[in-house]
């Protein structure tokens, strides 16, 4: 995955995104970091296309993404917005939402590796608990883990994280730290966060400042 002087804006001369570039291969995991406001989430969408970059190049095996089949180019990533939506119905049919074949034990482990079974278990209905619209029975964390156990459970090459464990406690987001940290030596994952320790085990970190990088490490 390779991104080259890509800007982005809204608006026109209202650049959201400046002079953006980095390379990742495959199995790596790139951290985004920065303050609200600074571009991380503009430029996590514009990876499976949700937006077009104004200037620059989003490129996958040096095939500018523009030149792919939407659907085929989606269908490389496991996306979890910051905000995540869930369907009016079951937790099992919006954690299975997309998968083609879902057997039970997957489902069980992408669940734990989510930090969401126990929250399921203390359900009366377990997974056949519904959720209402857009989820409104559950609390932002827990929306935030069931769209983390789809992701899990869909095993796309590229996973794509918008602030991950925002809405969840310490303990908790550094259990699914720990378990994202293992699904990254299976996959290539971009994460972006304002905690600098959600991303510190990646093996790449670029911090964000209004819409520029403004250095790179690990």
């Amino acid at each position: 995955l390779r991104l080259r002087q890509v800007d982005f804006a809204y608006e026109p001369g209202r650049p959201v995104l400046e002079d953006i570039s980095f390379s990742l291969e495959p199995g790596q995991t790139l951290g985004i970091v920065g303050p609200p406001g600074a571009g991380k989430t503009s430029l996590l969408q514009l990876l499976p296309r949700l937006y077009d970059p104004t200037r620059g190049r989003v490129c996958l095996e040096a095939v500018d993404i523009r030149g792919l089949a939407l659907e085929d180019l989606r269908s490389l990533f496991a996306f979890v917005p910051q905000d995540p939506f869930l369907f009016a119905g079951t937790i099992r049919e919006n954690v299975t939402f997309g998968a083609k074949e879902v057997e039970e034990g997957k489902l069980n482990t992408a669940l734990n590796k989510a930090e969401l079974a126990e929250t399921i278990a203390s359900f009366p209905q377990g997974l056949d608990t519904l959720v209402g619209e857009r989820g409104v029975i559950l609390s932002g964390g827990q929306k935030q883990r069931a769209a983390l156990a789809r992701a899990f459970l869909l095993q796309s090459p590229i996973f794509v994280l918008d602030d991950p464990v925002s809405q969840v406690d310490v303990q908790t987001a550094h259990r699914i730290i720990q378990n994202l940290r293992q699904a990254g030596t299976e996959r290539t994952m971009i994460i972006s966060s304002h905690r600098l320790s959600a991303v510190r085990f990646a093996d790449w970190i670029i911090p964000l400042e209004q819409g520029r990088i403004t250095e790179a490490g690990t």
